[in-house]
């Protein structure tokens, strides 16, 4: 299945992000990891560059083409959302309405999306569709995103009501929280119900550092049995972790601010 059809169907559906993937804590509790060195304040000007980094080379994280096997991922441009920011009526929910949507609160310095479908002859995924988004945070801005899907999560577990940026309307009668993926310094997944389609929404969202990588999907056949690929997730935090600790190296060998004024002149 080409990744049109999958950019197509996903902002049909009002694609979100969601269900859990590898070994998680209960569903309800955010996971987080041991205290990484970004935790612990090591790296911190490493990992900030990070951030900084411009689309092109933040394109050193995609997932390539075939790079998972049983997967099609192809490149699309950070529209694959929808054009516009998605509107509600309730505060609270405004957090999971912005994740479905492609303009971010708050915004990444840098953003790069990819889809994916299923191929081959394994049935598991079929119908599968969904989206793969990798985002810079300046700050605290990744940390800050999640801690909102989680405040959201719990407030509009009965279900929220909005439109999309094309002004669709939409409605979800239930947003489940689930077992995160552990993976990363900490992640989230959610399961929106879709009152208008079978096919819910998932989100799966993990912080590496000052990024951020987020997992959207959704199944037209398999609508009660669809999960994100945990290999697709593991694959994707594994590039982002490898491109935190490069940065963290480079930064570490660099000379010190304070080298200079250390030496003494007399020799």
């Amino acid at each position: 299945m080409k990744a049109m059809v999958a950019v197509s169907a996903v902002v049909a559906l009002g694609l979100v992000t969601g269900c859990g993937v590898g070994d998680g804590g209960a569903a309800g509790e955010p996971r987080r990891a041991s205290p990484s060195r970004a935790d612990r304040g090591e790296g911190k000007e490493a990992l900030d560059a990070v951030t900084m980094l411009g689309p092109d080379r933040l394109r050193r994280v995609e997932l390539g083409a075939h790079e998972v096997p049983g997967f099609q991922i192809e490149r699309a441009g950070e529209g694959a959302a929808g054009a516009g920011r998605p509107r509600t009526d309730s505060e609270p929910c405004r957090p999971l309405a912005d994740a479905l949507g492609s303009q971010l609160r708050p915004a990444p310095a840098a953003t790069v999306v990819r889809t994916f479908a299923k191929t081959g002859e394994d049935m598991d995924f079929e119908g599968l569709m969904g989206m793969i988004r990798v985002s810079a945070y300046e700050g605290d801005g990744a940390a800050d995103t999640l801690r909102a899907l989680r405040a959201a999560a719990t407030a509009c577990a009965d279900g929220f009501r909005m439109r999309t940026g094309e002004g669709e309307p939409q409605e979800f009668e239930a947003v489940r929280t689930l077992s995160p993926p552990s993976l990363g310094d900490e992640a989230v997944a959610f399961r929106l119900e879709n009152v208008a389609e079978r096919a819910p929404s998932l989100i799966t969202a993990v912080r590496s550092g000052n990024m951020l990588a987020m997992f959207f999907a959704t199944s037209l056949s398999d609508p009660d049995g669809v999960e994100i690929p945990p290999e697709l997730v593991r694959a994707q935090v594994e590039k982002l972790r490898g491109m935190a600790e490069e940065a963290s190296a480079q930064a570490s060998a660099a000379p010190g601010e304070d080298d200079d004024e250390d030496e003494d002149p007399s020799g």
